[in-house]
Order: structure tokens, then C-alpha cells, then sequence
């Protein structure tokens, strides 16, 4: 028994060996895009958290250096009413109501943090 094969069948054969090569190959690559995606995914889900804690921080940020400012103009005004009053422009009474007013500043910021910190 004798088998021919021509030069046109022989490259058919060829082709379809190469075709199946490419399938497999076309799966694999497939399969490790699939993975790569997945990480991917997890990857910017962190990165999702890391950036709602940075907002997180921010914000509280935001609002301690707005309660600051309001405590440091309140002991400025107090420390130049101290020195008006001390050089005689301004009654001890009024000096006095500022320092209280600083002073009620700072224990209402420290109030404000404790409430805070225990929720």
C-alpha cells in the first residue's frame, strides 16, 4: 500500500496544524489576561480605600485649621487688649472678657475633639 501525497495537501496539513497551534495559544493568552485583571481589579480597589482615607484625613484637616485660626484671632485679640490695657488705652474689665473669651475658645476646640474622638 502506498500513500501520495501532493504538495497541495501537504500544506492543507500544515495549515491546519499551525490553525490549532494558534487556538491553543490564543487560550492560553486568554486564561493569563483573565488573571491579570482579576489582580488588576483587586489592585484599584485598594486604591480606592487608600483614596477615600486620604479625603477622610483631609477633611478633619480642613476643619481643625478652620477651628485654629478662630482660637489664634480670638488670643491675638486678647493679647492687644492686654496691651492696650497696659498702657492705660483700655479698661482691665474689657481685657479681662477677652482673655475669657480665649480661654472659652480653647475649651470649646478641646470639647469639640473629645465628642469627636469618641464617636
Amino acid at each position: 500500500m502506498s500513500v501520495t501525497l501532493d504538495i497541495k495537501t501537504i500544506l492543507i496539513i500544515l495549515l491546519l496544524i499551525a490553525l490549532i497551534v494558534f487556538i491553543v495559544y490564543g487560550i492560553i493568552l486568554v486564561r493569563r489576561l483573565m488573571v491579570t485583571l482579576e489582580n488588576t481589579n483587586a489592585a484599584l480597589e485598594h486604591t480606592n480605600t487608600i483614596l477615600e482615607d486620604a479625603e477622610t484625613i483631609s477633611k478633619i484637616a480642613s476643619e481643625r485649621s478652620q477651628d485654629v485660626d478662630a482660637i489664634i484671632s480670638n488670643v491675638s485679640e486678647s493679647v492687644a487688649s492686654m496691651s492696650a490695657a497696659i498702657k492705660g488705652n483700655q479698661s482691665a474689665l474689657s481685657s479681662i472678657a477677652g482673655i475669657s473669651k480665649s480661654v472659652a475658645s480653647i475649651v470649646g476646640l478641646v470639647s469639640k475633639n473629645l465628642k469627636k474622638d469618641k464617636e
